[in-house]
């Protein structure tokens, strides 16, 4: 039996919609994560949300009048270029939790483009590897699959800084190159562990 991965982060339409999809997950006290669909005035001020990350690059977005926004114009493509965003994100991650805040990112579905963003969040403020950041935010959401150039580009920026060394590898022999973090979801590093119970 082969296995086939798409490089798309797309729902068929025929798909069941996962139960996490119209939810927004909380990924640290201060960082939660979420498609379009959920950013609703009242659920944002039920959890405190002050700040927000709109990752959908669709123009006039709706707007909640009580949040400071960032907005990050990028498509969910392979050639998008995520990378330039990383620490923008990140520091205005920061600055809200350093004033008592809480930060919402979303995309359109909350899958790809949001993850990244939120996986890279936790690398540049809280020191997690790559690999431990992508299982704590596929803890809260299960649906999140960063595109393939998105991955690509998130190892090159974790590698760059560790000498050439990155803790994903991108797997190849299938029809697309495969993050070998999506063969072994149920692992859990030390570190992993010791930055969830935090």
């Amino acid at each position: 039996m082969s296995l086939s991965f798409s490089s798309s982060s797309n729902f068929s339409p025929s798909s069941p919609r996962p139960p996490c999809l119209f939810a927004i997950c909380e990924v640290r006290p201060h960082l939660y994560i979420a498609g379009y669909a959920s950013v609703e005035e009242a659920k944002l001020r039920s959890l405190g949300i002050t700040h927000c990350v709109d990752a959908t690059n669709i123009p006039k977005t709706k707007r909640v009048p009580f949040c400071e926004y960032l907005c990050v114009p990028i498509d969910d493509s392979l050639a998008a270029n995520a990378n330039r965003h990383f620490q923008d994100t990140a520091d205005f991650v920061a600055q809200a939790q350093q004033k008592g805040g809480k930060t919402l990112i979303y995309c359109a579905a909350g899958v790809s483009r949001a993850a990244t963003l939120t996986i890279m969040a936790l690398v540049i403020n809280e020191g997690f590897t790559l690999r431990d950041a992508y299982y704590r935010v596929l803890e809260s959401r299960p649906i999140i699959a960063p595109n393939l150039g998105f991955w690509r580009q998130m190892i090159a920026w974790e590698a760059e800084r560790n000498g050439g060394r990155a803790t994903v590898a991108l797997l190849k022999g299938m029809r697309t190159p495969v993050p070998d973090v999506y063969l072994h979801k149920s692992e859990h590093s030390p570190h992993f562990e010791q930055q969830r119970s935090k």
